[in-house]
């Protein structure tokens, strides 16, 4: 993208990484709150389209997937179920309801995130200042967060569920799958093999019974899991807010202190992948361009 107005980027995740590279010719700098990247990539670095690699300029492998899901009674009970354990409400427009897919998809190297971050200027220990910094600002932080840091006037009800990831490799594996799983006595919520990685989404926890689950459910052998670990995620789930709601105050946000919002969580939007993004930055790019153009004519 072309040079423009010197930016401020708000978080060091996937987003801000990927807004950075994108900006790495213009003036640009990440602010994070943690003292190195953020902990917070656990889930599966697996796309549905090539567009991301071809934007970092790394190679991505292409593979074929299986998703499909463990049938727990009815199509339309799983849909519910399946949407109820991980949103807490009863919807029908959960991905569970596709059926059985093969479908391509793109993986990412495991070294992704240090890549991403190889050198960018990001500034750790950082606790942003929405209030005291000049704009154009890119905050990847998620919305009720925003909303409280700039004392917006109508904050609604978010709906999120914290949930922890189990990581594990699989012996003698070389697969591509995701596994949905509805039924509400189960913790488990999705299942991913990507090569030999194993990554279980779970919304509640007993990590005892995390990994014989996940086995019996796999028909593998619970010996072929090996170096399983856990990680904590803050949302793991999210569930849909008034969209005219949410589109207003990320208006307010840029209108009045020239905040864009930029990832899943700033955006407040469940279905939003990692593909899209590059399209979004692409949007706050021409929106900053113009933002500032109005402004250079201004004066």
């Amino acid at each position: 993208m072309q040079n423009i107005h010197s930016i401020e980027i708000v978080g060091a995740g996937l987003a801000g990484l990927l807004a950075g590279n994108m900006f790495r010719h213009s003036p640009h700098r990440i602010y994070e709150a943690q003292n190195a990247l953020p902990n917070n990539h656990s889930a599966v670095l697996r796309f549905r389209t090539p567009i991301v690699g071809d934007t970092l300029g790394i190679d991505f492998k292409k593979v074929t997937l299986i998703k499909t899901a463990a049938s727990w009674n009815n199509a339309v009970a799983d849909a519910l179920a399946y949407s109820f354990k991980n949103t807490g409400t009863y919807r029908s427009d959960r991905s569970i309801t596709a059926g059985t897919v093969v479908d391509e998809r793109w993986v990412a190297p495991p070294d992704l995130i240090a890549r991403m971050s190889k050198g960018l200027n990001i500034e750790y220990n950082h606790l942003y200042n929405f209030h005291d910094r000049a704009p154009p600002i890119i905050s990847t932080v998620p919305m009720p967060t925003l909303m409280k840091a700039l004392g917006y006037y109508k904050i609604p009800k978010f709906v999120s569920h914290p949930g922890v990831n189990m990581h594990a490799k699989i012996a003698n594996c070389e697969a591509y799958v995701s596994l949905l799983v509805p039924d509400p006595e189960s913790p488990i919520s999705r299942i991913s093999i990507t090569g030999d990685e194993l990554i279980v989404e779970c919304v509640g926890m007993n990590e005892p019974e995390v990994a014989p689950r996940t086995a019996g459910l796999l028909g593998l052998p619970l010996s072929a899991f090996k170096d399983i670990t856990y990680h904590q995620q803050r949302y793991a789930k999210i569930a849909p807010i008034d969209d005219e709601l949410r589109k207003q105050f990320m208006f307010w946000a840029t209108d009045k202190f020239g905040i864009f919002s930029l990832g899943r969580f700033a955006t407040w939007r469940p279905k939003l992948l990692m593909d899209d993004l590059v399209q979004d930055v692409r949007k706050i790019a021409r929106w900053i361009n113009d933002r500032y153009e109005m402004v250079r004519e201004r004066r």
